[in-house]
C-alpha cells in the first residue's frame, strides 16, 4: 500500500512538472509569429463581413506588423480555450495564412456560466483564444481584441491622394541622391516646399524617408532629411543631407500617417 501511495505521488509530481515545463517552454517560444512566414491576414467579422490584408501590399504591411506585434507582445491567460458556445454560433476570427500553407487563428475568449439550466457566455474582456497546429493558449490583449472586434473595419483602404503625390514628388527627386542614401524608401514625405522669392517655378523642398532595411522591426529605424533647390536654370541641386539615427516608434507611426 504505501508503495502504491508513493508510486501515485511520483506519477502526479512529474503531472505538475510537465505542465510547469510545458507553460515556460511556450514562454520561450516568442514571438509567435515572424513577419516573414506571413503570406496574409483575414479577418472575418459578424454579417459575413471580412477583409483580407496582403503581405505583398506595402500598405497593408504595415497593418500585419502591428497585428502580430499585439500578438507576440501578449501574456498568457487563464481559462477555457474551447469555446462552449453553440456550434451555430457566428464568431468573428481572425486567419493568419502561413506561406507554408499553415493557418493560425485569433477569436475572442468567451466566459460562460450556468444559471437555471441556462448558459450565459460573454465576451472576456480584453481575452483571445490563439489557435495554431492543433494547439490553442488564452492570450491577453486589449489592443488585439479591440481590433478584432471593431478596430480592422477602420482602417484605410489604399492610400490617399495626397499620400500618392509626396510619393511621386519624393521618387522624382531620389535619383540625384547619393547612392550611400539609396536604403531610404519607406514613407517618404514632403515636409516642407518654399518658393525662391515667391517664384512658381523655383523651389526648396524638404523631404525625409525611413530605411527600408529596418523595416522588420529588429532595430529601430533611421530617418534622412533632405533639402534641395528646383530651378528651370540649375535643376534639381542636394543643398543639405542629415541622417536621424534611432527614431522613436511613436515618430516612425507618424512618418507613416499610423498616428497623429
Amino acid at each position: 500500500m504505501k508503495k502504491w501511495v508513493l508510486l501515485m505521488l511520483v506519477v502526479i509530481s512529474g503531472l505538475y512538472f510537465q505542465i510547469g515545463v510545458t507553460k515556460a517552454d511556450f514562454q520561450l517560444q516568442k514571438p509567435l509569429l515572424t513577419r516573414e512566414d506571413i503570406s496574409s491576414v483575414q479577418v472575418n467579422g459578424l454579417y459575413g463581413h471580412s477583409r483580407l490584408f496582403r503581405e505583398n501590399d506595402g500598405y497593408e504591411e504595415v497593418i500585419i506588423a502591428k497585428v502580430i506585434k499585439w500578438i507576440n507582445t501578449s501574456n498568457l491567460s487563464t481559462g477555457p480555450t474551447e469555446l462552449e458556445l453553440n456550434k451555430t454560433s457566428t464568431l468573428p476570427n481572425l486567419r493568419i495564412n502561413m506561406k507554408n500553407g499553415n493557418v493560425s487563428v485569433i477569436e475572442p475568449a468567451y466566459n460562460c456560466s450556468s444559471a437555471s439550466k441556462t448558459k450565459i457566455c460573454t465576451p472576456a474582456e480584453g481575452e483571445v483564444i490563439y489557435t495554431w497546429n492543433n494547439k490553442k493558449v488564452r492570450l491577453q490583449s486589449r489592443e488585439l481584441f479591440d481590433w478584432l472586434l471593431v478596430g480592422w473595419k477602420y482602417e484605410s483602404v489604399g492610400v490617399s491622394k495626397e499620400e500618392l503625390l509626396e510619393e511621386t514628388l519624393y521618387f522624382r527627386y531620389y535619383p540625384y541622391f547619393d547612392e550611400t542614401y539609396s536604403d531610404f524608401i519607406m514613407c517618404p514625405r514632403i515636409d516642407k516646399i518654399e518658393r525662391i522669392n515667391g517664384n512658381t517655378k523655383r523651389h526648396i523642398v524638404h523631404l525625409s524617408a525611413l530605411n527600408y532595411s529596418a523595416h522588420h522591426g529588429d532595430v529601430p529605424y533611421d530617418r534622412i532629411h533632405v533639402t534641395l533647390s528646383d530651378t528651370p536654370e540649375n535643376g534639381v541641386k542636394i543643398i543639405k543631407v542629415e541622417i536621424e539615427k534611432a527614431v522613436p516608434e511613436k515618430e516612425t507611426a507618424q512618418q507613416c500617417r499610423r498616428e497623429d
